[in-house]
């Protein structure tokens, strides 16, 4: 689609008839003009020029409250002052497989669903999210093997640079209306970054953590004998990858790429397991124990951060290290090796440092700790190395 190709969006203007809308005449040129019908649904042109003189089509007023749960307003940042009011992205549903579940909280987008992106901000709140990749780079450029803790990138996209937007959404809401909902944005550093296959790489770690999420759950209401409605519970807030359809901001994303859309009405984040140095709250780090001891050591979470409500965690953007498999060299560092744990054995250690009660219900003895592979196959106890 060229830059100045009609694109189903969402936009809403004034009481006013589309008739008594009008541009003024020195910003008709090089510019496409946003109309929209009674019903406030039409074609819109999205052109490369910002509309900084309409003060009519989607704003957003900086102190908008994201939900019940975070009174507290978002921060307005100088780059969303200084930008157009204009819709920034016309987006579409390529990609949404998570349905609502037991462990995942579902989007309000569904597969071929076309949304206006009618804000952009930044959230003070959200810098914790790109933690990880500056942990990542510095690893990277570290000379000292005992500091390499992080997964490579053979392991998982633990290190990929990414930027993150609360995103302000227009969409239908199948009843003729529209209604808003306030969303991470996550778009890729480098243009490879932003094609289709990688954002749904995202998405499949969400589909896993919320197959994980759902399991334990369902333990954690057997281990204490009650439904599992009534119990605190882990569920991952649910991504959706989407083609940019047409832009007004290039420089976060252009036409024809790739980005993930999170609902997330949240002002900031807690990072439950990152370090190993984080407050110590049970529930998510049973569940990190737990995922290494039912994968038997092939998976482990990296990263457990969201928010927590009155009983649950929402995670977010949660990474999958999945072992990769071993060649003749790996397999002969399983015979040679005698100076301490493997990597996943220090991971494991570092950031789940001790067993909280639920732990002991499905690994009393902490085995998962002990993970050995035999023959490229992890194993909880295999008998290498004496686990």
């Amino acid at each position: 689609l060229g830059p100045r190709a009609a694109v189903r969006v969402l936009v809403i203007l004034s009481s006013e008839s589309p008739e008594d809308f009008e541009l003024p005449r020195a910003q008709r040129q090089d510019t496409s003009v946003f109309h929209a019908s009674c019903a406030f649904r039409k074609f819109v042109s999205m052109g490369n020029s910002p509309l900084a003189g309409c003060s009519r089509v989607i704003t957003c007023d900086p102190d908008y409250e994201l939900n019940d749960e975070h009174r507290s307003s978002m921060q307005q940042h100088p780059e969303a002052a200084a930008g157009p009011a204009t819709p920034q992205l016309a987006l579409r549903i390529a990609y949404a497989p998570i349905e609502d579940s037991l462990g995942a909280r579902k989007s309000p987008f569904s597969m071929g669903d076309e949304v206006a992106v009618a804000k952009l901000q930044k959230v003070p709140g959200w810098d914790p999210m790109s933690w990880r990749q500056d942990r990542a780079a510095k690893q990277q450029a570290s000379v000292n093997p005992a500091s390499k803790i992080w997964p490579t990138p053979e392991e998982a996209r633990f290190g990929w640079a990414q930027r993150f937007w609360a995103a302000k959404v227009i969409a239908s809401d199948g009843k003729g209306g529209f209604e808003e909902h306030w969303c991470l944005l996550q778009v890729g550093l480098t243009k490879e970054s932003r094609d289709i296959e990688k954002v749904k790489e995202i998405i499949q770690d969400a589909s896993d953590t919320a197959s994980y999420a759902q399991r334990f759950n369902n333990h954690t209401a057997r281990a204490v004998g009650e439904d599992p409605s009534q119990v605190p519970c882990v569920k991952v807030a649910s991504p959706v990858a989407c083609y940019v359809i047409d832009s007004a901001s290039p420089e976060v994303a252009g036409a024809g790429e790739a980005v993930a859309l999170t609902f997330f009405p949240a002002n900031s984040i807690t990072k439950f397991l990152f370090e190993g140095a984080e407050d110590f709250l049970e529930l998510p780090q049973a569940f990190f124990h737990f995922v290494s001891w039912t994968s038997g050591g092939k998976e482990m979470m990296a990263d457990l951060q969201g928010v927590q409500d009155d009983q649950d965690i929402l995670l977010i953007d949660p990474v999958v290290i999945r072992q990769p498999q071993m060649g003749v060299a790996d397999l002969v560092g399983l015979v040679t090796e005698q100076d301490g744990d493997s990597a996943p054995e220090k991971r494991f250690n570092v950031w789940h440092p001790r067993c909280a009660q639920l732990c002991r219900s499905f690994d009393p003895q902490r085995r998962s700790a002990h993970c050995r592979r035999a023959c490229g196959v992890a194993l909880p106890t295999c008998g290498v190395g004496g686990a």
